[in-house]
């Protein structure tokens, strides 16, 4: 009899489910409707967590449907979310405040209280993290500022997949990959850190007991069963972040394999066999045991592209609209018509600043070297090879600076879906591009992992099941021409990099 597991995740715009069998093969997927972020303020990013309990249900039933399965073939629920966002529970397991997202900005002010009362290498050396607002004991610390009642009557605080665990089974859990986005994690030991605890003056009793991605915590209840046509009893294992389950779903379970995840953010995920701590780099747990992650920040090209399309992307709308082709795909073939380095013309695509081989905020997006030669086609060419330059840099770095030598990359995300895309990365960084057959690569992860986490195979066996689709080589020509070119788009960066600030400081003038 063939059983299956089920993976969801919880993104930030829209939840995604898949069955997959016991050999590892996809029988169904589904994604939900898009949900809303909630902006009540600038920088201020927030969204309702029975919005994606609501998410949850309608895409597990559709995705149920559309199989044919019977809800007592699945073994077990592995569950992925977003990261670093809490959302405050009572005892009784009600949300007392929205979530702030990863993409909240309002806690700068609990950053640099962090920064002055907190030692910065204190906390790297232990969580792998340097300080900043992103994680979430600065979200907590702003609730307790701002909110102190709500602080006071949480009983714990749980990350996006965390809630929605509880939901499932009623217990308070989170796992060590999910977990280390916080600042407040000890990645070696896998624990909550209670010495960083105290200096953020937050309680450890406060936060939730940590599992071991794979492991089971519970069962689903029957409330829960019941809202979601599952069958009562069925396992439910702790998950792990979004960026975590990709790397499983891409089957990057060995030192030195990698992962670039290209959505909305961009993220590129090495696998590591010991933590590094450095602080232009980010560590966190793998959801397997004895290994780490290492996430650095390349630009955000999904959200660089959507930007494009919405201010200048009428053609490609109207276009799409009457050959029902997506608009993203006719920007793909539009770039396909300009060679190699985009006839001269270079965009730095610094949009939200420079998180690669160094850390500058105050650098933004630059075209040089446009003139009425150019057309159209250059110009989104020279986006996607900017992305790639960075992409470049971040590998260069890793090797010359942290002795990582990544050779070949595997694609999720936007990049996978594009072949210019992935074409243009092999040439620019000389690394081999492989695209793997499941491109749904968290969600996937997601069902993988409750398939070890069940007893269903191993995790070795798990990482023979992703299949590679497609493995780009470099082209010894392209790879020439873009190494003369980046030295251009270096020197560029580098005659820029203190007229930046400048800038910034006029924009805050006109304010």
């Amino acid at each position: 009899m063939t059983v299956y597991t089920l993976g969801l995740d919880i993104g930030t715009t829209n939840c995604k489910a898949i069955l997959v069998d016991d050999e590892g093969k996809v029988k169904a997927f589904h994604s939900s409707e898009e949900y809303s972020v909630i902006r009540p303020k600038p920088g201020w990013a927030e969204e309702n967590p029975r919005d994606w309990w609501h998410a949850v249900k309608r895409v597990v039933r559709e995705v149920i449907a559309s199989s044919g399965v019977n809800p007592e073939d699945i073994e077990a629920i592995g569950v992925s979310s977003m990261e670093e966002g809490v959302v405050p529970l009572d005892k009784d397991g009600e949300p007392l405040y929205n979530c702030m997202i990863w993409q909240d900005t309002r806690t700068k002010e609990q950053e640099a209280w962090v920064l002055e009362h907190v030692d910065f290498f204190t906390v790297l050396k232990i969580t792998g993290l340097p300080i900043t607002y992103l994680w979430s004991a600065e979200k907590v610390l702003w609730l307790k500022q701002h909110h102190p009642e709500v602080y006071e009557r949480t009983y714990k605080f749980m990350q996006p997949k965390d809630f929605i665990n509880f939901k499932l089974t009623g217990e308070y859990t989170t796992d060590w990959s999910i977990a280390g986005h916080t600042q407040l994690f000890d990645i070696v030991r896998r624990k909550w850190s209670e010495e960083l605890m105290e200096q953020h003056g937050i309680s450890p009793d406060k936060w939730p007991e940590v599992k071991e991605s794979t492991e089971v915590i519970g069962e689903l209840t029957g409330e829960a069963a019941t809202e979601l046509g599952l069958s009562r009893g069925t396992k439910v294992i702790a998950g792990a972040g979004d960026q975590e389950g990709g790397v499983v779903g891409a089957g990057a379970v060995r030192a030195g394999e990698a992962l670039e995840s290209a959505g909305t953010a961009s993220v590129l995920n090495i696998v590591l066999s010991k933590p590094v701590f450095d602080f232009r780099a980010t560590v966190f747990c793998h959801p397997y045991r004895d290994l780490w992650i290492m996430e650095l920040y390349p630009p955000p090209s999904g959200q660089m592209f959507q930007w494009l399309k919405s201010n200048f992307g009428r053609f490609e709308e109207k276009a799409s609209k009457v050959i029902g082709v997506s608009p993203y795909k006719i920007m793909d073939l539009e770039a396909e018509k300009s060679p190699p380095g985009s006839n001269g013309l270079l965009a730095l695509p610094l949009f939200v600043g420079k998180v690669t081989s160094e850390i500058n905020p105050s650098a933004k997006a630059v075209v040089f070297g446009l003139d009425f030669d150019h057309t159209r086609s250059d110009f989104i060419r020279a986006l996607i090879e900017g992305t790639a330059f960075e992409l470049k840099e971040i590998l260069d770095f890793v090797k010359e600076e942290l002795k990582i030598d990544v050779d070949e990359l595997k694609v999720s995300g936007g990049v996978a879906n594009s072949r210019i895309w992935r074409e243009i990365r092999a040439d620019i960084t000389g690394r081999k591009i492989l695209l793997p057959k499941v491109t749904e690569t968290t969600v996937f992860g997601d069902a993988l992992l409750a398939g070890v986490g069940s007893g269903l195979y191993s995790a070795e066996q798990a990482a023979s099941m992703v299949e590679v689709s497609e493995r780009l080589e470099p082209k010894r020509e392209s790879h020439k021409v873009y190494l003369k070119v980046y030295e251009v788009y270096r020197k560029v960066y580098e005659g820029l990099k203190d007229v930046f600030s400048e800038l910034q400081s006029i924009k805050q003038l006109q304010k």
